[in-house]
């Protein structure tokens, strides 16, 4: 389960998580912390993956840059993640190297016309090899599909077919909740036998 932890050096926080064996650090921006701390979160405390999904899809959590800094005290240094009942699969991923940093969806001309998922490193590598390139944290469900038809992709790989998994869920989550706010309609008929 990831854990919030508190800079030394500076103010602020980060999260700290093992994604696919490796310790990821997520940087907060002032309005991450502002909702960490609203849910109730505090420093070295664990917390569902779920909401750093969250955090992240939001761009509120990040993992590009620098590492965690100082930390307040030596204890944070110790990993103990215990198993999380959200799986670390729901984070999107670079396909060629698995990495959170810096993604975004593209197009790849060669060899097939694909849509895939690349992190900044993998994308400089292959840049001759693909058209379009779109931060992923801008490609909302709908934008993804008119993608898709709008350049005529037929084939995406994995980490397309995960992402637009975890879209698909987010909008079907966010409409379950909705219809459960609505009022139900009754009926329009009238049993007094009077006629309207």
């Amino acid at each position: 389960m990831p854990v919030l932890h508190q800079y030394k050096d500076k103010p602020g926080y980060y999260i700290l998580t093992s994604i696919k064996g490796n310790i990821i650090t997520f940087n907060l921006t002032p309005e991450g912390v502002g909702k960490i701390h609203n849910a109730g979160i505090k420093a070295g405390q664990r917390f569902g993956r779920a909401i750093l999904l969250d955090l992240y899809r939001s761009g509120e959590a990040f993992t590009y840059g620098s590492g965690p800094g100082d930390v307040v005290d030596d204890n944070q240094g110790e990993f103990d993640f215990t198993k999380d009942p959200d799986s670390e699969k729901m984070f999107p991923a670079c396909a060629d190297c698995s990495s959170l940093n810096n993604l975004h969806l593209i197009e790849k001309m060669e060899p097939d016309h694909i849509a895939s998922i690349l992190c900044g490193d993998c994308r400089t590598k292959k840049i001759a090899t693909f058209d379009m390139s779109i931060p992923l944290l801008l490609v909302s469900r709908s934008t993804l599909n008119r993608l898709l038809t709008m350049k005529g992709i037929d084939k995406i790989d994995a980490s397309v077919t995960a992402y637009k998994g975890l879209l698909d869920a987010e909008f079907q989550t966010k409409w379950d909740a909705y219809k459960k706010g609505q009022p139900k309609q009754g009926s329009l008929s009238i049993d007094d036998g009077s006629l309207i």
